[in-house]
């Protein structure tokens, strides 16, 4: 009798020292496997060597066969950038009579800082498109192109976002030349034309590697005998496909970071939260609200892109952060950790290890400051002391965290440092936290004031969670949440990670055509990718104040029907027993809706909170009354209210929303509900 084939997921999480990989049984809802290798960052094939390496150990574990899908985070976009590892850009600029001068200075992108003393550089080429492409001038500049080794090229048009044809024969033409090429229009569809020049030209840069990286990751996955799709987390929590990956390498700048929030959502379900995941040299910070994070634009250096990621800040302190002194006194803690210093972690010594133990105070690595302590055994051995050292030793960390360490133990080399320094064991390993959480403390609270979160609870995640985190929690007064296998979340976020797409583009009115197309585009591009069509849905937002609107479509690889990969639609019922006793619950297409008292809450079929409004549901012949009722006036400024219209799989938000120019209001089965968002 054969054995059963399992639905189990893989994903890859690359971080600054170790590649972690999880297999995830969608059926057990458990992880069945797993594998840490060192980070690869000066192997022939980066750091994708250590992704196959550890899916390779993994399917060992689980089989090759029962393997469904491989999703990895990838640091090779932004390693680029920040290394200035990029090739020279060509950029072929177009234009239309009368503005010719205009648009040329704006597609003339000066060499790009992409990060301190590191420029992208580019080679230009600008064609007067008003009477039609001139074909043979384009392939007589790109033939240049090639002789000055470019690499790969971007274009871009004035007002593209109304019609890519020349962009996409431009590109086409790139081709035939052997040079991979992008659009500008791919990647955004908002009118700046500088900024969608600046987004395509990085996006170029970092191509080559990217085709490298999928075909390296792609063939060593093969080589395992794995035969599932290959995907690649996003900067904004989806994932794509390795063509998509190859095609846009840009999106995937912070996908690390991004694939940590990911899996705090799915395998913690939480809907208000500040997540912080305590790496050993870093931490990200981010918000979650009403179960989905906050996302901003990408800056690269001091360039602005037209890229959308997960909102995360970053802080140099972690759980690996050093103690630093001078004059006799505690003056901080990191940059440096001790896992880029080659130092163990003090607090996972042997009990006794430190008896004789003396300090000393070194330069790390060359170009630090000489002003690291450490503390060295009677026999030689050099051991770091790291907030995590401290948080152990004050009983902070808790015996089921992935950091916790005995507090007698830890406490001993602070016993150590006591009798060089001024403070008491205790107060040194209280200076540290203070030293490092205080910075970590004030970034938590500015992110949870830009998503508007109040009183969030806090997700700590990552390897140093149990410590650095708890303590940040402490001083905050918020409840503190850290996760079964907190350290390896960003693995278990590519592990169920859903396809993600996204359009924007500058309108002057929201109409119909212009709704079904763009809704249309990211539909087609996540099934494109293998998304299952009973999965996906969509979502589109209005931005008035950038004169934008923005689709958004997220769907489940084919292998599986549910959003969240093994999970099944919700029942009445089940909608009744989180919604208030006395709410209205009705379905609408692929969703529900709760009323309760003015306040109500969209859910998808699977029963997460898409959207809260306060306002109410209103009839189609009701529509225009419910709307002039709501809305206000502030001194003379008119306040119409938002509606948010549900058609079948899909939620349309429709800001300052105007019944007489409904894009809609030709069609039967809609749901209306007018209101503003909270």
């Amino acid at each position: 009798m054969s054995t059963p084939v399992r639905s189990v997921r893989v994903g890859v999480d690359v971080g600054g020292t170790f590649t972690k990989a999880v297999a995830f049984d969608l059926a057990a809802n458990a992880i069945v496997g797993s594998s840490i290798v060192a980070t690869t960052h000066v192997a022939p094939g980066g750091v994708a060597e250590g992704v196959v390496a550890a899916v390779a150990a993994v399917a060992d574990q689980v089989g090759p066969a029962n393997i469904e899908l491989v999703t990895h985070s990838t640091t090779q976009a932004v390693n680029a950038l920040l290394e200035g590892d990029v090739g020279l850009v060509g950029v072929i600029g177009m234009g239309r009579r009368p503005d010719l001068k205009k648009v040329h200075q704006r597609t003339r992108v000066a060499d790009v800082e992409v990060a301190p003393g590191k420029a992208l550089h580019v080679v230009d080429a600008f064609f007067d498109v008003t009477d039609g492409l001139p074909v043979e001038a384009i392939r007589e500049a790109l033939a240049g192109f090639v002789e000055r080794g470019v690499v790969a090229v971007c274009v871009a048009e004035a007002f593209s976002p109304d019609d890519s044809t020349n962009e996409q024969a431009v590109a086409a033409l790139a081709r035939e030349h052997a040079l991979p090429a992008c659009t500008s229009t791919e990647l955004s569809g908002l009118y700046g034309l500088e900024l969608r020049t600046v987004t395509a030209a990085l996006n170029a840069s970092i191509v080559p590697i990217a085709l490298a990286t999928a075909r390296f990751v792609a063939d060593g996955v093969r080589a395992a005998g794995i035969t599932a799709p290959v995907m690649v987390m996003r900067s904004d929590g989806g994932a794509t496909d390795l063509e998509g990956f190859t095609s846009a390498p840009v999106r995937t700048l912070y996908s690390g970071p991004s694939a940590s929030v990911a899996g705090a959502l799915r395998y913690t379900g939480v809907t208000d939260a500040i997540v912080i995941e305590v790496g050993g040299t870093s931490s990200n910070i981010a918000a979650i609200k009403h179960g989905r994070p906050s996302l901003s634009y990408v800056r690269v250096a001091s360039h602005a892109t037209a890229l959308r990621s997960i909102d995360v800040r970053v802080v140099g302190v972690a759980g690996g952060s050093m103690l630093r002194v001078r004059r006799g006194r505690v003056y901080g803690v990191g940059p440096r950790s001790a896992h880029i210093a080659g130092l163990p972690y003090a607090c996972y010594a042997a009990p006794g290890t430190f008896d004789g133990a003396t300090v000393e105070v070194i330069c790390p690595r060359p170009g630090d400051p000489a002003d690291t302590a450490i503390v060295v055994t009677a026999d030689g051995r050099r051991f770091a002391v790291t907030t995590t050292c401290a948080a152990a030793a004050l009983g902070i960390t808790q015996p089921d965290d992935y950091c916790h360490a005995e507090p007698e133990v830890a406490l001993s080399a602070f016993v150590v440092l006591a009798r060089s320094l001024r403070p008491s064991a205790t107060d040194i390993a209280r200076h540290m936290l203070a030293a490092g959480g205080d910075e970590v403390c004030e970034l938590a609270l500015q992110v949870a004031a830009s998503a508007k979160l109040s009183a969030p609870s806090l997700i700590g995640v990552g390897g140093g969670a149990g410590g650095l985190a708890r303590h940040v929690a402490a001083r905050l007064g918020w409840p503190i949440v850290v996760p079964e296998h907190a350290e390896i979340i960003s693995s278990i976020g590519d592990a169920l990670s859903l396809l993600r797409a996204e359009r924007e583009r500058t309108v002057e009115a929201a109409t119909a055509d212009v709704i079904d197309a763009m809704m249309a585009e990211v539909e087609d591009e996540v099934i494109a990718a293998g998304a299952s069509p009973a999965s996906v849905e969509v979502r589109l937002e209005e931005v008035p104040e950038r004169s934008t609107v923005r689709a958004v479509a997220t769907g489940a690889i084919g292998l599986s029907s549910g959003a969240l990969p093994g999970r099944g639609e919700v029942t009445e019922a089940e909608v009744r027993v989180g919604a208030p006793a006395a709410a209205t619950v009705v379905r609408s297409g692929r969703f529900w809706v709760t009323a309760h008292e003015g306040h109500l809450a969209v859910l998808d079929r699977y029963g997460e909170v898409v959207t809260e409004i306060t306002g109410e549901v209103a009839p189609a012949d009701h529509l225009a009354a419910t709307v002039a009722r709501l809305t206000r006036y502030r001194g003379p400024v008119l306040l119409k209210p938002s509606v948010w219209i549900l058609d079948g799989r899909r939620l349309i938000e429709l800001a300052a929303f105007d019944p007489a120019n409904d894009p809609y209001r030709n069609r039967t089965g809609l749901t209306y509900l007018v209101g503003r968002s909270i």
